[in-house]
């Protein structure tokens, strides 16, 4: 295992890169170093771990980036936040997220080029372990809001399969698709973290990993800049011995973005029931639209929308048997311009509609220098094996090498 960073390491970037990226919520260093001296010990012992600020951590209030609603502290850790505190991690700091963690912004930054957007919602957690403030941080997705900032901002990102982690003590938005995942600056590191969650070893990769390069995702294309990073992606592979082949998404799949929208926009007016009824002309313009949208959609429609889901999944499935992973974009291409953005969140969202497990790695450097991210998708329930065959990628791609 490696060797955790320092505290020291952490205090020393958060002085350096805090003020210019915005990332952390309510930073306070005392409190920092109070957490760590209680750490457990276990096998992230003095990880320095970022908290998405829908998640709750006792002791402080979770504030969704929303100060219309009460700063109160919660009494208990959400079940996530325990199981990293178990294991030996320590809460460094909340992170920023966008708004009840939809579009509208935060005020973090992109760690790149302070003038791009960082992504959303997980931005201040994909920033800070960025900036080398955490070693891992959590997020969450509920279209793209793992993947989308891991491609911005340069980081590995990993969204389990829907349901395999709790949610209990998470702001919820849509719980049929609500995901936890996590952020690291390694696949190593993010193995290490799927390993001790799950108590057992990540896999040894497959000899020969097939990886099946997804032609069509049914949404605009991506740019010419990805597009390309992709095709050098796929000749890469091939040199080194994988098995890589060019496939297609099953037809349906171009009906998931409107379900997918309909079905969370539908789920948020739950979720949002009593405070939307109490601060709603405080919300952000984008999250009251959504609500609103939401207040239409039929009972009919989301029976139809998850028997939908259903059957996308089995045609998935189907290409899961001649596959191990599937490559796609991450983001369309490179962190937009803008803090008033988060970017395009569709290259994401069949993942999160059908519950897939899903990393996001960093591909290689746009022309403007900020980062351009793959995603691999994985078998349901293979997570473990996922990380094993992202590895394998990672050391093809050696994106260090191409930034240094």
């Amino acid at each position: 295992m490696n060797s955790s960073p320092r505290l020291e390491d952490h205090l020393e970037q958060i002085a350096r890169m805090e003020p210019r990226v915005s990332a952390l919520v309510g930073w306070d260093e005392a409190r920092a170093r109070r957490n760590l001296e209680r750490a457990s010990p276990g096998p992230l012992s003095g990880w320095a771990l970022g908290v998405k600020d829908i998640i709750d951590v006792a002791g402080q209030p979770t504030r969704c980036n929303a100060d219309f609603i009460p700063a109160e502290a919660v009494s208990s850790n959400a079940d996530v936040v325990d199981c990293f505190l178990d294991l030996g991690a320590f809460v460094l700091s909340k992170t920023v997220t966008t708004t009840f963690a939809y579009l509208d912004p935060g005020p973090t930054r992109n760690p790149w080029n302070l003038n791009h957007t960082p992504g959303g919602s997980s931005s201040g957690s994909a920033a800070a372990v960025a900036c080398g403030m955490a070693r891992v941080s959590i997020g969450s997705q509920t279209v793209a809001s793992v993947n989308r900032p891991a491609s911005f901002c340069g980081v590995v990102g990993f969204k389990p399969t829907y349901a395999r982690l709790s949610t209990q003590g998470v702001f919820p938005f849509s719980p049929s698709v609500d995901t936890l995942g996590f952020f690291t600056l390694g696949v190593e590191d993010m193995q290490q973290v799927f390993s001790a969650l799950e108590g057992e070893p990540v896999p040894a990769p497959p000899s020969k990993v097939r990886v099946g390069f997804v032609e069509d995702l049914f949404t605009n294309p991506p740019e010419d800049e990805m597009q390309d990073a992709l095709e050098e992606l796929y000749e890469k592979l091939a040199a080194a011995g994988f098995q890589g082949r060019r496939c297609c998404l099953p037809a349906m799949t171009a009906g998931a973005y409107a379900n997918h929208t309909s079905l969370i926009s539908a789920e948020v007016v739950t979720s949002h029931r009593e405070f939307y009824a109490r601060y709603g002309e405080a919300y952000p313009r984008k999250l009251r639209k959504l609500i609103m949208d939401g207040m239409r959609v039929s009972a009919d429609e989301l029976a139809r929308i998850d028997s939908c889901r259903v059957r996308l999944r089995r045609a998935i499935d189907e290409l899961f048997a001649d596959f191990d992973v599937l490559v796609t974009p991450s983001a369309a291409g490179p962190a937009p311009v803008g803090i008033d953005t988060t970017g395009d969140p569709r290259f994401s969202l069949i993942w999160t509609h059908t519950g897939y497990p899903t990393v996001t790695l960093p591909l290689r450097l746009s022309q403007l220098g900020l980062p351009l991210g793959v995603q691999l998708a994985g078998p349901m329930l293979q997570g473990g094996a996922l990380l094993a065959a992202a590895s394998s990628i990672e050391s093809v791609i050696d994106f260090d090498q191409l930034v240094s």
